[in-house]
């Protein structure tokens, strides 16, 4: 019971605020911007070409529907890709958490979950190829839950960021591109902004089978390649921040991607419920821009509502006018990969990959050693569009309409949890 109770209070703590100094662990990311000729991944992710026209039927028939868990259709080769990433060990064997609909957390039992077995993000846990901070002296820009098709929401933030030549990484929920694709590719052609995966459905990835991230998160790099000549994501965001060591090997092993998390959360989410507002937020800006320049801030912001947009508009001319370099997530790693695993950027060449993948030999040669007790993989995939029939099983259901990733680390929802169980054991 002790051990629940400190595990609940350990995560009301919410990542909202920039960490004081610390030792900025170089990257460990592999040092090629694509793959070989014969690396594993090229047989994963195949871009059916010629692609039917961009919104129609035909188009959206090749993706999982409205009405339909992604799990519900997954190409053989991902499944067979990552059957082999779990017989060959490299995919840690954790028990699925629950989730707890009262906190909004999930619940792994009497267990660490901060230990080296576990390393869950949604209690401060880092693993070794995640990234958390940016390079000293600089801001990570990026928008999450996009895109969406309100004249208030993306558009009007789109056509900011244009006007002020400003590059984000949008972290995309692969639902929305197939709702929305025209919104997708102004963020990429338009505007040449980077483009990340933020999975299918926006559900907590930690407590969804291993079927269920598969598909949550390949069906999303499908879509994005497709969309955008082939390229394959290097880079994807979990829903509430939420992933511990099994799921960052899913998405490393068979995907390739590094998974990525923030250290300065705007907390623009707040402002629909009265809790922030447009002054409190900016303040916390300007303490952090005024603050210690080590490490740097990678930035948590969003696209949903017009209140994401207006937080944004406050807050982009303090960092713009301060003396911290201002930049996607992307460009702040771009002199050491690429911002994809097969591209160096939205222009110029693409190597010719399909979805899904296998660990980069390249990154496992560098790796000094993490958390998971994994390498760190690069990989890009080929799904062949044959699909398996199988569905996974899934531990929870987050309302598609709450998509503010912060939700997750409230310390009202902790407390409550806290609180009940006190009552719990002063009853026992």
């Amino acid at each position: 019971m002790f051990a629940a109770l400190t595990l609940l209070l350990f995560a009301s703590q919410a990542i909202n605020a920039h960490p004081g100094p610390h030792a900025v662990k170089k990257s460990v990311l592999p040092k090629s911007w694509y793959h070989d000729e014969d690396h594993p991944a090229r047989s994963l992710f195949r871009r059916q070409d010629p692609l039917p026209e961009v919104g129609s039927p035909e188009w959206v028939a090749l993706y999982p529907t409205d009405n339909q868990n992604p799990e519900a259709n997954i190409p053989q080769a991902w499944l067979d890709r990552l059957n082999e990433a779990i017989a060959a060990g490299r995919i840690p064997r954790i028990t699925v958490p629950r989730f707890n609909e009262t906190a909004r957390l999930p619940e792994y039992g009497d267990v660490d979950v901060t230990s080296p077995e576990i390393c869950s993000s949604t209690f401060e846990c880092r693993a070794d190829d995640d990234i958390w901070d940016g390079p000293d002296g600089t801001i990570g820009l990026s928008v999450d839950d996009g895109p969406h098709n309100l004249p208030e929401a993306s558009a009007r933030l789109y056509d900011y960021l244009a006007e002020q030549n400003q590059k984000v990484t949008h972290f995309m929920i692969g639902s929305n591109i197939l709702l929305y694709p025209d919104m997708f590719m102004r963020a990429f052609e338009e505007l040449q902004n980077d483009i990340a995966v933020h999975t299918w459905s926006h559900r907590m990835q930690s407590t969804l089978s291993d079927e269920a991230i598969l598909a949550d998160l390949g069906w999303t790099i499908q879509i994005i390649h497709d969309l955008t000549g082939g390229r394959l994501t290097r880079y994807w965001r979990p829903p509430y921040g939420d992933a511990d060591n099994r799921v960052r090997a899913i998405a490393r092993e068979v995907f390739g991607m590094t998974t990525v998390i923030w250290n300065a959360d705007s907390r623009d989410w707040g402002m629909a419920d009265d809790s922030e507002t447009i002054q409190s937020i900016t303040q916390r800006f300007e303490t952090w821009v005024a603050g210690p320049r080590s490490p740097g801030l990678i930035v948590l912001e969003h696209e949903i509502h017009a209140d994401d947009v207006d937080v944004f508009m406050a807050i982009y001319p303090l960092l713009r006018d301060s003396d911290w370099e201002v930049r996607s997530i992307a460009e702040l790693f771009e002199d050491e990969v690429g911002w994809y695993l097969n591209a160096q950027n939205n222009q110029g060449e693409v190597v010719e990959a399909d979805v899904g993948s296998g660990p980069d030999p390249t990154a496992n040669s560098n790796n000094n050693g993490g958390n998971s007790g994994n390498g760190n993989g690069s990989g890009s995939g080929n799904s062949s569009r044959t699909t398996s029939g199988q569905t996974g099983t899934t531990s929870a259901t987050i309302d598609p309409s709450d998509t503010s990733d912060s939700v997750r680390l409230t310390a009202p929802a902790a407390a409550l949890v806290v609180v009940a169980l006190l009552g719990n054991f002063m009853l026992a």
